[in-house]
């Protein structure tokens, strides 16, 4: 089994839910509270454990109790928490509040997030130098994100950004990149192109490759996926499931992306292994509740 790591975020979600949201210096009786475990970075890295792979994170939380619970939740599912440090500050929380409509305001507090830097990522290169892949987003600093793309690169580590939050993105990361996956506003943002359609997918996906990139995973939702490498688009389908919560879907598509790789197969049959780990990802509240195993990954493709 390949060798798997991800820099990145760590988060913890306080998630209310109310009848409706409070007005200001309204206090009111909410219905339900429930605490989650998140961060784009975590997320990846907890996907890739629930498949069974060999994975380590590199990332920091607080010296605080959710920090204490997730280094005891990643040590439990059997991820490598050697490059995840503790800082005297807060672990990076997103506090979520959900009306009856289901809408919701959210507010995030990067905390220790915030503190992964340049410095940390040389501090913990010898993780990234020793893996096949090296998986990254954008919930922390990007100094850190870019040195983390080039010691993984100039070692040899396949390097699979995910472009979220959505932010302009210029040649000083691209050039270390492999495989970028953005979905379709992210695409746009980055490329300036709408991709609303096949051709605006193949005009988005060659955009990012003039821009450096190797190769271009374009996710699209419940429509799957479109790759764009070597001057060719093709169309991926996706999965129909009953969703419950899309949140981390796109991680998980970057996890079941990254394991279908080091398995050895074929972009495009990589892809289709992230179509369905993330579809089964959307069937259970939380942002990692519904990751799943390996085997449901192959029930859902008819592998026997």
């Amino acid at each position: 089994m390949s060798r798997f790591c991800v820099a990145g975020s760590i988060n913890t979600d306080l998630v209310t839910k109310a009848p409706r949201f409070p007005k200001p210096g309204e206090t009111m009786y909410g219905e339900s509270f429930s605490t989650f475990t998140g961060g784009k970075g975590a997320n990846q890295a907890v996907a890739l454990a629930k498949l069974g792979a060999d994975v380590a994170m590199v990332g920091l939380t607080g010296n605080d109790i959710y920090g204490d619970d997730y280094m005891a939740y990643f040590r439990r599912l059997g991820v490598n928490t050697d490059g995840v440090g503790r800082v005297a500050t807060s672990t990076g929380i997103a506090v979520i509040t959900v009306d009856g409509k289901g809408e919701n305001n959210i507010i995030i507090v990067p905390g220790a997030n915030a503190v992964v830097d340049k410095n940390y990522i040389l501090k913990n290169r010898e993780i990234i130098e020793s893996s096949e892949f090296l998986l990254l987003q954008l919930e922390v600093p990007a100094d850190a994100v870019v040195q983390a793309a080039k010691t993984a690169s100039e070692a040899g580590v396949t390097v699979i950004l995910d472009p979220a939050p959505a932010l302009p993105l210029g040649a000083e990361i691209l050039k270390y990149v492999d495989i970028i996956t953005p979905n379709e506003t992210e695409a746009e943002i980055l490329t300036g192109v709408k991709p609303a359609d096949e051709a605006g997918f193949a005009a988005a996906g060659q955009r990012l490759i003039e821009m450096g990139v190797k190769t271009a995973v374009l996710k699209a939702g419940g429509r799957g996926a479109y790759v764009f490498a070597d001057g060719t688009l093709t169309h991926v389908e996706g999965f129909v499931v009953a969703a419950v919560d899309t949140t981390a879907a796109g991680d998980t598509f970057n996890a079941g992306l990254a394991f279908g790789l080091g398995r050895g197969l074929p972009i495009i049959d990589a892809v289709r292994f992230a179509n369905a780990a993330a579809a089964i990802s959307t069937t259970k509240a939380g942002a990692q509740g519904g990751m799943p195993s390996l085997a449901e990954a192959e029930q859902l493709l008819g592998i026997e």
